[in-house]
């Protein structure tokens, strides 16, 4: 199977302690998190792409961009949901605010490219440094088929997305001690027991019986 590049913007959350390892994690639109529309526990849930910057923003006025030729490793741990995030983060087969069909928000230290840059990407296998990525995961541990995202076994692949063009921005959330989810992380559900509080600026919402996500 040919990998196939796309165009994406990419919208940075500041965490102090991921990226660590050299693969950073994201919260990825609904086309790449499952096109089938889970928001919990999602088929594209702990696949990696390699993105790499055009270092221009995805509009005048929504980023000035960074620098470009550089790239990263990713892998999308959990959802952008359509739902509150419209300008950025687009239906499966839609496009966003500004005409591009995936999303990846970013968590990093710093801003990884710039202010809201536009990024090709294409699908990669995880390298082995990201197991502990994998384990952020809101499906991690929840099914018995999970255990291992697509492309750290011998012989597994990462199916390449329809090719399409899209966005990045840059925001700030900061993750704080005790029990308190960060924002897109879990918060509620069937048989939840982890944190039920969201980071400040967030709010945990309903999104199913079994899955409670904090959202801005």
């Amino acid at each position: 199977m040919t990998d196939r590049k796309e165009l994406v913007a990419v919208e940075h959350h500041l965490v102090p302690t991921l990226g660590s390892n050299g693969v950073y994690t994201a919260a990825g639109s609904q086309a790449l998190f499952d096109t089938a529309g889970a928001s919990w526990c999602g088929a594209g849930c702990g696949k990696c792409y390699n993105l790499t910057s055009t270092g221009n923003p995805p509009c005048t006025g929504c980023g000035t961009g960074g620098a470009a030729g550089e790239s990263i490793i990713v892998m999308v741990t959990n959802l952008c949901p359509y739902n509150g995030n419209q300008q950025w983060c687009p239906q499966v087969g839609a496009t966003n605010n500004y005409g591009y069909s995936y999303h990846f928000d970013i968590m990093a230290q710093s801003e990884v490219f710039g202010d809201n840059v536009v990024v090709n990407f294409e699908p990669i296998a995880c390298p082995g440094q990201a197991t502990s990525d994998w384990e952020t995961c809101v499906c991690y541990g929840k099914t018995a088929t999970d255990e291992t995202p697509v492309g750290m076994t011998p012989g597994g692949s990462n199916p390449s997305p329809p090719t399409s063009t899209t966005t990045t921005e840059t925001t700030t959330t900061i993750t704080t001690s005790g029990a308190t989810q960060t924002l897109y992380g879990q918060c509620g559900g069937s048989g939840w027991t982890g944190p039920t509080a969201c980071a400040s600026g967030a709010t945990c919402k309903v999104l199913n019986s079994y899955y409670s996500q904090c959202l801005s």
